[in-house]
């Protein structure tokens, strides 16, 4: 193993991976679950973001690199961090804060796009590394975080608790569905490539209205003092089937 090949630095949200750009991908990779393996001891089921450093990296990479931390050290990787797109420090305040309030406890993490015609149902929070693309479904009777841009249709709150609510790194949903509240989107696109700005964005239930703002620790102070008249309400209509 080569002792500079990767390093690990801890930080305020979790884990900084510092990785060598000059060495091939597989050898990084060993590299990568033998570093993890030796310091297991000091994580102890941890929960924490992951940030990526030196080198460019792949989705299908990022993913191979997360499965072989989690394979040799008992941490849960709740979020991954892209430290060069815009907010992403408040963006990760706001998740941890998420996850703190949350009453439906840790987070199922799904990797990867989920693509037209796929469907994800959980009863916990979800956070999703990757986009939700036209077409694809995501129902939670938690919160929904997407790490990613989000264009399908998302549900939280599908028990009936319209305290939760959905973040995403851009939020252009074609549907949103907060317990039995919907807000339709009247984008009709049916194929979009998601080359959209980061705009981070969190959408709640407040007095029969979704509201959206941007995703930052403020944001949960605003849902719980929200009044009738306040916020960005969008348009919505009652689901009474």
């Amino acid at each position: 193993m080569r002792h500079d090949s990767v390093i690990i630095k801890t930080n305020a949200y979790g884990l900084t991976l510092i990785l060598n750009p000059d060495i091939p991908f597989e050898q990084l990779l060993d590299d990568t679950g033998k570093k993890f393996a030796e310091a297991a001891r000091f994580f102890r089921n941890a929960q924490m973001a992951l940030t990526f450093r030196g080198r460019p990296l792949t989705e299908e990479e990022e993913i191979a690199l997360i499965d072989e931390i989690t394979a040799n050290a008992k941490i849960n990787i709740v979020c991954l961090v892209d430290e060069n797109k815009e907010s992403s420090e408040k963006s990760r305040e706001a998740i941890d804060e998420a996850l703190e309030k949350s009453k439906y406890g840790t987070a199922q993490i799904y990797k990867g796009t989920i693509k037209n015609g796929m469907r994800l149902e959980t009863e916990k929070n979800v956070i999703i590394l990757g986009d939700v693309n036209p077409g694809a479904v995501v129902i939670s009777t938690g919160n929904v975080i997407i790490l990613g841009c989000c264009m399908g249709s998302v549900s939280a709150g599908a028990g009936g608790d319209e305290s939760c609510f959905i973040a995403a790194m851009t939020l252009l949903a074609r549907e949103i569905k907060i317990a039995s509240y919907i807000n339709r989107s009247a984008i009709t696109k049916r194929i979009d490539r998601g080359d959209y700005p980061v705009d981070p964005k969190i959408a709640y239930l407040r007095h029969g209205h979704i509201f959206y703002e941007p995703l930052r620790s403020t944001a949960f102070e605003h849902m719980d003092a929200l009044s009738a008249g306040s916020g960005t309400e969008e348009t919505q209509e009652r689901n009474n089937t």
